[in-house]
């Protein structure tokens, strides 16, 4: 069968053209048939170039990892021996055959692919071609490694710190006991763990040492005691302290940090293990992220117009300000931005400016000294040092607080600020990337916005289109989202009715891509059998519209305080209590629940 009449044979042709995924297909000969879009943007080549050879599309597989779909293609036609010779390191060895390595690309490029291969088959069952996928996972693979890397860094850091760092868990008992505790009380760490942490604790203290690590205490903040305390040596010998005790809770279980510390060392030992930290949460965060720049699926013109904007601009240190609707992918953009950027070896850090009070988001943005508020109990990082050398991506932007824009506006003007209730001026080196659903050249107008602020973040604004606004890409987007819910629920889900995606092509969408997202996740847990069926939803999106707007004032914000107090567990006072978090006084939120009748049970 020549290659012409193989291609109109291959029902898929179409589907394998748009997917949002690199493809290609052989035919018996090796010969390329196939090479869609998402391959010529993989590989830089253009299928024009590619179609009908058997050389040029093979430059970025190494001897040690030879072409997946020849290996299978010749395992076919016979060569069972040099398919489990050559590929003996592969994950399965089936129709479908997967691996995953570096491959170098033809411009140079080293990229982590995850590759599978399958074979196509004519009626008579004969094998006629194979299809190749590649996916691009070399984000996620860099951010394991620097994970690992952090990992080994806090790890190290634990071992050479100057000051003994003890963890001890509900019974009092040693978990952790690191290099400079074994210097300080003379012990070695197998034979302190397991310990009772009274064991190195001078008698007299006892019971106010039990005070500072009661584990019936409700409070989470950490308390620092800078006098009063006195330990004992493994020979009795009992010596000074201070110490900071930090409660934590992980897998359920709870467990308190103790820090004895010689003043003159604490202030770097805590500096360099509180960045470390938080580097390893966002490296987590990102690693963890369902989203990969890569998969920003979409067969839309107006789409594509705007990812070659994101690319044009990903290359240069110009601000970015992404608009539109919410819902629509901005944080992806945002993301890709990053990851098209010579900042991409950099973590890129990101913001929510909508969740956080106004007092608390300029603490976040740019840290806070200690003492700087109440709560404030040692010195923080705020997000811009945590991103210096690659991107910080501020959401909801028009949230900020008018203190926060000047700040912002400087940091944007002169690349330096200081930390809340500090002196000492930081330079920094930080790409800004803002979005908003807002619009914000009429938050000016009204004087809710700076308008210096405003024209320093739309040097290149980028208008990301709503869900209608792209009615092809809704059908792409259902089948991309169909299986990694019916994976993660354990269906068998393989397609979606006609009538189904008739409905979801007819609904408007108000809550764009993240509700088409969540409407398939809902649809997979309720299917049975091998087709996904969607009832049409205008009727009932619409009396969920009109219940919201029949609601009073009053039952909003009842609704929004009691949801405020049960994630504080009803406390109202302090850094992390419900006033706090709602932004009003102590005294003033306890009368506006008696107002409202809010009583806790």
């Amino acid at each position: 069968m020549n290659a012409n009449a193989l291609t109109k044979n291959l029902s898929a042709e179409h589907l394998l053209q748009h997917m949002p995924v690199s493809a290609f297909v052989l035919n018996a000969q090796h010969q390329v048939i196939i090479w869609n879009k998402a391959c010529e943007q993989l590989t830089g080549l253009e299928a024009a170039q590619i179609i009908g050879t058997n050389q040029h599309w093979r430059g970025f597989y190494t001897e040690k990892r030879p072409c997946l779909a020849d290996l299978l293609l010749d395992s076919t036609l016979g060569d069972m021996d040099r398919l489990y010779e050559q590929a003996s390191d592969f994950n399965s060895l089936s129709d479908i055959c997967h691996t995953e390595n570096w491959c170098l690309m033809p411009d140079g490029r080293r990229l982590y692919l995850v590759i599978d291969a399958g074979t196509i088959c004519n009626e008579q069952g004969v094998v006629i071609a194979i299809v190749e996928t590649q996916r691009d996972r070399t984000e996620q693979r860099l951010m394991m490694q620097a994970l690992s890397e952090s990992e080994q860094r806090i790890s190290s850091i634990l071992a050479s710190a100057m000051d003994a760092i003890i963890t001890v868990n509900q019974q009092h008992e040693i978990s952790l006991f690191n290099s400079a505790a074994v210097r300080i009380f003379g012990c070695a760490a197998d034979f302190a763990i397991g310990l009772p942490i009274e064991r190195f604790i001078a008698p007299p203290c006892h019971a106010l040492f039990k005070q500072f690590i009661s584990f019936d205490n409700a409070t989470k903040n950490q308390m620092w005691v800078s006098e009063g305390l006195s330990a004992r040596r493994i020979s009795g010998e009992e010596f000074a302290i201070e110490a900071t005790f930090s409660p934590l809770e992980t897998n359920g279980q709870r467990f308190y940090t103790i820090i004895l510390r010689d003043v003159n060392d604490r202030r770097m030992a805590e500096k360099k293990l509180d960045k470390l930290q938080q580097e390893r949460g966002y490296l987590q965060e990102v690693i963890n992220d369902d989203h990969n720049p890569s998969d920003f699926v979409s067969g839309s013109k107006i789409m594509r117009t705007v990812l070659e904007q994101i690319r044009m601009v990903a290359r240069t240190d110009t601000p970015v300000l992404l608009l539109g609707e919410t819902g629509t992918g901005k944080e992806l953009l945002a993301r890709s931005i990053h990851e098209f950027s010579d900042r991409r070896a950099s973590i890129m850090v990101k913001i929510n400016c909508a969740v956080l009070p106004a007092e608390l988001i300029e603490s976040e943005l740019f840290g806070h000294e200690k003492g700087a508020f109440t709560g404030a109990t040692q010195q923080r990082k705020g997000r811009f040092e945590l991103a210096h050398g690659g991107s910080l991506f501020l959401d909801e932007i028009g949230e900020l607080s008018p203190s926060a824009q000047t700040k912002l506006l400087r940091v944007l003007q002169e690349q330096e600020f200081e930390r809340v209730g500090g002196s000492e001026t930081i330079k920094t080196d930080v790409r800004v990337i803002a979005a908003t659903n807002r619009h914000l050249a009429e938050e000016v107008s009204l004087g809710r916005f700076r308008a210096d602020l405003y024209y320093r973040l739309n040097v290149f604004p980028v208008q990301v289109p709503a869900l209608r606004e792209r009615v092809e890409d809704i059908a792409l987007l259902a089948h991309f989202f169909l299986p990694r819910y019916a994976k993660k629920f354990g269906k068998s889900l393989n397609r979606i009715d006609a009538t189904s995606l008739e409905n979801l092509r007819h609904y408007a969408w108000p809550g764009n891509v993240r509700e088409l997202q969540n409407v398939i996740e809902r649809a997979v847990i309720l299917s049975q059998g091998d087709v996904l069926k969607i009832d049409p939803l205008t009727s009932d999106h619409t009396a969920n519209l009109q219940t919201t707007q029949l609601k009073t004032l009053e039952a909003v914000e009842r609704e929004h305080i009691l949801r405020t107090l049960d994630e504080t567990a009803w406390v109202i006072s302090g850094f992390k209590g419900a006033a706090a978090i709602l932004g009003m006084n102590p005294n003033t939120l306890r009368s506006r629940m008696l107002k409202l009748g809010i009583h806790k049970n």
